[in-house]
C-alpha cells in the first residue's frame, strides 16, 4: 500500500527548488554571559545550557533581569512525581525580524558563537513593521507576525551549535520564534543513543515521564510569557502561533496538540499531558516517537489519532533513535492534514548541509498553515505539489494527506460585499480559523485538478490575480483558464491586476460547454458595484440567474470542472 501512493504521489507532485533564507533582518533577546562567574562556578558553557551537574544558564547571565523567562507552576499530579507543586525556571532565547533602524551589534557567545544585533540590559525589541497585505478591510492582528515556538532536543539548547543558525534563519522570514532552554539534565540525566542509558530510562522510567511531561508544560509558558511581554505581545498575532520541535522537541509537540504520552514501561498504558489549542499548525524534525520497543504515545501510538492539528514531520531513514516505522506509525494516525516527508540514510542528526532541503519544506508549510508572510518565498500551493527539494539530500514525500479532498471553496465578506474561491486547503483552513479577517463559507464548492500530471490531457492552467482598487480600500481576485485571457491580462499592468500564479487546473469548454459530463463553472461579473471590481464561479445556472437578478453581469462558462 506505501508503494502504491509513494507511486501515486511521483506522478502528480513535482520537484521544487530550495527556499532561499527570507528576507528580514533578524534581532535576538538578551543572552548575555557574565565570563566572570562562569569561570568562578566552573564548568563548561554547555553543562550550563543543557542543565547539567546542578547548573542552569540562568546561572551564568550577566544581565538577567533583561533576559526573557517563563516560570510555570508543576501541576498537583501523579506525571510530575518530583516538580508537583513547584515552580521551574524556563530561560528563552526569542529571535525576531528587525529593521534598519536596529544598530545593535552582535553578540559572540563564549563558544564563539554569534547572536545577531543581541539586545542589551535596558534595550526594548526593536521588531520590523509588517503592512497588512491583500487584507481589504484591515482584519485585526494583520499588522502583527506569527510566532513559532521552538522546543530543541534532549541534551540541546537553543544556543548549541546548530540552533542559533536554524531560529535566526526561521525568523528571517517573518517569525517570532521563541525557544526555551529546557535543561532536561535537570531532571534526568539520559542519551537515548546510548545502550546502557536505554537500561537507566527502564529502572527510572518515572523519571522519564515526568521530563517529557514537563516539556509541553514548558511551551505552553513560554508562549504566554511571549504574549504577555511589553515588548512583544503587541507584535504578535494571537490567531497565528506555530510550534515546532527536533527529537523529543517534535514529540513535544504531537503531545501539545493531543496525543497521550506513554507513562508505563510493562503495557505502555499512556495519559494526556499539557495541551495548546493555540497551536494551529507544527513542524517535528527527526520527532521521536518511541523506540522499537517503546511507543511514546501509548501502545502502537494510538492515542496519535488524538491529533488534529497540520503536522510535518521530517525524519531519517537511518534514524535509530526514533526509528521510522515509528515515526509512520504515529503519523499515519493524525485524523487532520498531515505529512512525512524522508531524507534517504540520515540519523538521528541535523546538520547546516541540510538546512536547503529542511527549510524547503518548513517554509510552505508554515506559509500555508499559518497564513505565510511573504508570498515571495514561499506559495500556498507549493506544498501541495512538491514531491522532493532539488539538489542536496535525498528527501522525498513519505506520506502526504492533504484533509479534505482538492476542490474549490467559495467565501464571502459582507463588509465589502465580495466573493472570493481558492483550492488551497491551506488558505481555506486559514480564514476558516481567523475570522477577525471577515470571510465566511457560502457552502459553495467545485472540484479542480491541483496538478497538471493529475489533470486530462489538454488541461490549462487557471492563472490567479489579484488587483487593489477603489483608492486602495479593496482587494479582489480574478481567475482565467484561457491562455489568451491570461496573458492579456498579464500585459495590461495598467489595469491593476497583479499575476499570483497558477490556482489548480481545468479544461476549456468547447462551444461555450463542456463536455463528457464535466460540470461547467460560470463566471459572473458585479459590473464595478461597490467601486471594485469582483467576479464569482458558479457551478449552478440557478445561482447565475440569482446574481443576474442583482444586476451582476454573466459572463459564460469561463472553464470546465473536474468530476
Amino acid at each position: 500500500m506505501l508503494v502504491a501512493a509513494l507511486s501515486a504521489q511521483a506522478e502528480t507532485r513535482v520537484e521544487m527548488d530550495p527556499v532561499a533564507p527570507g528576507p528580514y533582518q533578524v534581532s535576538c533577546s538578551n543572552l548575555a554571559h557574565d565570563i566572570g562567574k562562569l569561570n568562578l562556578l566552573g564548568g563548561s558553557v554547555v553543562d550550563y545550557w543543557s542543565g547539567r551537574d546542578g547548573r542552569y544558564v540562568s546561572d551564568i547571565l550577566l544581565e538577567p533581569d533583561d533576559t526573557l523567562k517563563a516560570s510555570p507552576l508543576v501541576p498537583n499530579e501523579g506525571l510530575y512525581p518530583r516538580r508537583r507543586n513547584s515552580t521551574v525556571d524556563f530561560t528563552i532565547l526569542a529571535c525576531y525580524p528587525t529593521d534598519e533602524t536596529n544598530l545593535s551589534p552582535d553578540y559572540v557567545l563564549p563558544d564563539g558563537q554569534i547572536i545577531p544585533r543581541m539586545q542589551r540590559a535596558g534595550q526594548p525589541p526593536i521588531v520590523a513593521g509588517r503592512a497588512c497585505i491583500a487584507a481589504f478591510p484591515a482584519p485585526p492582528g494583520c499588522t502583527r507576525w506569527p510566532l513559532l515556538a521552538f522546543s530543541h532536543g534532549l541534551g540541546s539548547s537553543p544556543a548549541d551549535d546548530k540552533s542559533i543558525e536554524f531560529l535566526v534563519r526561521l525568523a528571517s522570514y517573518g517569525y517570532i520564534v521563541a525557544a526555551p532552554f529546557h535543561g532536561d539534565a535537570r531532571f534526568l540525566r539520559l542519551d537515548l543513543s546510548d545502550i546502557g542509558d536505554l537500561i537507566y530510562l527502564i529502572r527510572n522510567f518515572d523519571e522519564f515521564v515526568e521530563l517529557q511531561a514537563l516539556r509541553p508544560l514548558a511551551m505552553k509558558s513560554v508562549i504566554d510569557a511571549m504574549l504577555e511581554h511589553p515588548g512583544f505581545g503587541s507584535k504578535i498575532d494571537q490567531d497565528r502561533i506555530g510550534g515546532i520541535g527536533a527529537s523529543l522537541g517534535g514529540e513535544t509537540m504531537i503531545l501539545l496538540l493531543g496525543a497521550h504520552l506513554t507513562k508505563s514501561y510493562s503495557n505502555y498504558s499512556s495519559t494526556p499531558t499539557v495541551t495548546d489549542p493555540r497551536i494551529k499548525a507544527a513542524v517535528g524534525y527527526a520527532p521521536y516517537a518511541g523506540q522499537k520497543y517503546l511507543p511514546a504515545f501509548g501502545d502502537e501510538n494510538v492515542t496519535a489519532g488524538y491529533v488534529s492539528t497540520p503536522y510535518l514531520a521530517i525524519s531519517g531513514t537511518a534514524d535509530s533513535v526514533s526509528p521510522m516505522h515509528r515515526i509512520i506509525e504515529a503519523v499515519s494516525r493524525f485524523r487532520g492534514t498531515h505529512y512525512l516527508v524522508a531524507l534517504s540514510d540520515i540519523g538521528h542528526t541535523y546538520e547546516a548541509a541540510y538546512a536547503d532541503d529542511v527549510f524547503g519544506w518548513v517554509v510552505p508549510f508554515f506559509a500555508a498553515y499559518l497564513g505565510g508572510v511573504d508570498p515571495g518565498y514561499a506559495s500556498q500551493g507549493q506544498l501541495m505539489q512538491q514531491l522532493n527539494i532539488r539538489g542536496g539530500l535525498d528527501d522525498y514525500l513519505l506520506i502526504a494527506h492533504d484533509a479534505p479532498p482538492p476542490h474549490s471553496v467559495e467565501f464571502y465578506h459582507a463588509g465589502i460585499d465580495h466573493y472570493f474561491m481558492t483550492a488551497s486547503t491551506a488558505e481555506a483552513a486559514f480564514l476558516d480559523n481567523n475570522p477577525g479577517w471577515g470571510w465566511s463559507r457560502t457552502g459553495k464548492t467545485f472540484n479542480v485538478w491541483l496538478t497538471q500530471s493529475s489533470a486530462p490531457g489538454g488541461a490549462s492552467p487557471v492563472c490567479r490575480f489579484y488587483g487593489v482598487f477603489a483608492n486602495g480600500t479593496q482587494g479582489s481576485h480574478f481567475y482565467t483558464a484561457d491562455p489568451d485571457e491570461c496573458a492579456y491580462v498579464k500585459g495590461r499592468l495598467e489595469w491593476g491586476w497583479g499575476y499570483e500564479g497558477v490556482a489548480f487546473y481545468a479544461v476549456l469548454p468547447a462551444g461555450g460547454s463542456c463536455q463528457s459530463g464535466a460540470p461547467p463553472i460560470y463566471r459572473v461579473y458585479n459590473n464595478g458595484m461597490g467601486g471594485a471590481p469582483n467576479h464569482r464561479y458558479l457551478a449552478s445556472q440557478a445561482d447565475v440567474n440569482a446574481m443576474v437578478a442583482q444586476g451582476w453581469v454573466p459572463e459564460g462558462v469561463a472553464f470546465c470542472g473536474a468530476q
